[in-house]
């Protein structure tokens, strides 16, 4: 089946938020839309651009769904409420997913040196955004 004109203006929409956000703040290094099974709707840069890296877009897509379906499930057996986001640092950088609609999260791959409370409050802008998009 072919896309129809308003998916491929939500994709084009989608892919111009995360270049805006990578624009914005070059220290994240890759971001991706996911859908709740772990499956890659768009990323900034594009995955052919990261093919060979294990930090590919398919890869944090999959990995994004997996570390939100836990969070969810641990704060939910803690009484914690919902997810805000899920935040993982590493040695080398920091993954954060933080959900923009019921179905999608936005997954970022922050530098380590990074300014970590600038990076948060434009990847939050963007899932905001992304929000926006689908509650129209």
């Amino acid at each position: 089946t072919r896309p129809t004109m308003t998916t491929q203006y939500r994709s084009d929409v989608l892919r111009d938020l995360l270049r805006a956000l990578h624009d914005d703040m070059p220290d994240i290094r890759a971001a991706v839309v996911a859908n709740v099974d772990g499956l890659l709707v768009t990323s900034y840069p594009d995955d052919e651009a990261t093919q060979g890296d294990p930090a590919n877009a398919e890869s944090v897509a999959a990995m994004s769904a997996v570390m939100l379906a836990l969070a969810e499930r641990t704060l939910e057996r803690l009484a914690q409420g919902a997810v805000q986001r899920v935040m993982i640092e590493g040695e080398y950088g920091t993954v954060v997913v933080i959900p923009a609609t019921p179905d999608a999260a936005l997954a970022a791959l922050v530098s380590k040196h990074a300014k970590l409370g600038l990076a948060l409050r434009a990847i939050h802008r963007c899932a905001e955004q992304i929000r926006a998009m689908f509650a129209r």
